[in-house]
């Protein structure tokens, strides 16, 4: 079976981020999208979707040229979004779990898509109370989506760092700094892709899957990455929500300045489509010490077994883009990680909060705020000026 890609001229950016739906009294969750996302229609706040249960909504940018793009569209719609959920009383915030909400008690979204996915996934879906970033970069063909996925997949680990704050699942400290990634993993198809030789093998492991019923359509793989042929996109999924949205710009500056970063390393031979499979076999383990260890985790950076801090590799990543980020008019958002970096990930400042508070709503209260407050930062110039240490007052 053939699958036509789309194609897309440029790298060009795709968002979608999920959000929590919060009740400002409680704390807890609130099974409010339905009320919202009418609200929304009825007020003409555009880019706002309903995800699986009715706790959480999707806002997304559609094809923006760069990031800068990117976050006007982001700050106005959050904006809209944000406003219409005050008037039903409504807060919103963005982490990759809620620290004590119960999956016992979510409603699933009437829709016949999650429908399919409650009758075929049953227990795994009615707990998947997770949120995330997704990021789509524009890619020429599938050929070149799926050259450039072998080769990303070794910095999955980077962006699940950057981006952890899923410590807590129901009341618990899980112990890691994204439970929400061993959430989506449970699902069959999920987590890293399998390594593929060519767009036409690709084809080939779809048809089957097809044929025999395992998936309804490419919407059912799962992966951390993926390609999206009718968008023309390489789509990372790995990310946790985070609650600034600096923060989300800054990784999705890395994102689109790695994918063609990556794409001019094959253009002009430096870099080999062929990944050596010792590589991918240590995917999983570097994974895995992203999701416990977030930015303090020590990962194997070759086949020999060498280690480094990821925090380190990151930092040396950031200077090997930043070329292309310039180009990208992207390097000011993407200098926001080595204030990240010495920040620390939202999992760390969470578990702060609760030493402090002793409390999981004070968790709660400080997600938000944090969602709130960047949204008043005004350019990204000041931003930029943060990360190297100039005041912003």
């Amino acid at each position: 079976m053939a699958i036509e890609f789309a194609g897309s001229p440029g790298p060009t950016l795709g968002i979608e981020i999920e959000l929590q739906l919060i009740d400002p009294d409680t704390r807890d969750l609130m099974s409010q999208s339905i009320g919202l996302l009418e609200r929304c229609r009825k007020q003409g706040v555009e880019g706002v979707k309903a995800e699986i249960t009715q706790s959480m909504v999707e806002v997304e940018a559609g094809i923006c040229r760069d990031v800068k793009e990117c976050r006007w569209l982001l700050e106005k719609r959050i904006a809209q979004l944000r406003s219409a959920a005050l008037d039903m009383g409504v807060e919103l915030c963005a982490a990759g779990t809620h620290p004590f909400q119960r999956w016992t008690d979510r409603r699933i979204f009437p829709s016949e898509r999650y429908r399919y996915l409650l009758e075929k996934f049953q227990w795994l879906a009615r707990r998947l109370t997770v949120y995330g970033l997704h990021v789509h970069v524009g890619v020429e063909s599938g050929e070149k989506a799926i050259a450039i996925s072998n080769s990303a997949i070794r910095y999955l680990p980077h962006l699940l760092a950057l981006s952890a704050s899923s410590p807590y699942w129901e009341g618990a400290d899980t112990g890691l700094q994204s439970c929400r990634v061993g959430v989506m993993e449970s699902f069959p198809i999920s987590g890293l892709p399998y390594y593929f030789l060519n767009w036409q093998e690709f084809e080939r492991y779809c048809d089957t899957l097809l044929q025999v019923r395992a998936i309804a359509s490419l919407k059912d793989l799962y992966w951390f990455i993926r390609p999206n042929p009718a968008y023309g996109t390489l789509e990372f999924r790995i990310c946790d929500a985070m609650p600034s949205l600096s923060e989300t710009l800054a990784v999705i500056a890395l994102i689109q300045a790695l994918v063609v970063w990556i794409d001019e390393g094959f253009r002009s031979g430096a870099r080999s489509k062929v990944i050596p499979m010792r590589r991918y076999w240590i995917a999983p383990e570097n994974q895995w010490i992203a999701a416990r260890d977030g930015l303090e985790g020590v990962i194997i950076i070759n086949e020999d077994g060498a280690r480094r801090k990821i925090s380190e590799d990151i930092s040396d990543l950031i200077e090997r883009v930043t070329p292309v980020a310039r180009r990208l008019n992207s390097y000011e958002e993407l200098l926001y990680l080595k204030h990240m970096i010495r920040r620390g990930t939202s999992a760390a400042r969470q578990r702060a909060v609760f030493r402090e508070k002793k409390n999981l709503g004070a968790v709660v209260d400080s997600v938000v705020k944090e969602f709130k407050a960047d949204l008043l930062v005004p350019t990204a110039g000041d931003r930029a000026n943060e990360a190297v240490g100039i005041s912003l007052q």
